[in-house]
């Protein structure tokens, strides 16, 4: 990967302005790999609107939909949800289950939000 983004070692990937999409390709291959070994047989969906809101990944449940936002960064900030949020406006009276999935290194449960880590190894479905 270094060598086809010009780094010359992993550590310059961290810097490199396409760390947030080469993130979200790694956390999209964990929850393909989930899916396929637990044989979940679950389709995922990107959604966005006319005005650029989106949500990374979508699934469908039998009560609504999980929508899952994938960050990079380390630092959870509320702006982190918006995206989220604006669906779940839309998405009513459907219930929207939402999960960020960070480049941090603790996993949280917070009153609207599912909060986890990438490096702690757990379970998404």
């Amino acid at each position: 990967m270094c060598y086809l983004l010009g780094s010359k070692s992993a550590d310059e990937i961290i810097l490199n302005r396409l760390k947030g999409n080469l993130f979200e390709n790694l956390i999209l291959a964990e929850l393909e790999e989930q899916n396929f070994r637990q044989y979940a047989h679950l389709d995922y969906y990107f959604w966005q609107d006319s005005n650029a809101n989106e949500i990374d990944v979508l699934t469908k449940n039998y009560i609504g939909f999980d929508a899952f936002e994938i960050k990079a960064t380390e630092t959870i900030s509320n702006e982190l949800f918006k995206q989220m949020d604006r669906f779940a406006e839309l998405a009513a009276p459907e219930e929207v289950k939402k999960t960020l999935i960070y480049g941090g290194s603790e996993n949280q449960t917070r009153s609207k939000y599912n909060i986890l880590s990438w490096s702690i190894g757990t379970k998404i479905f």
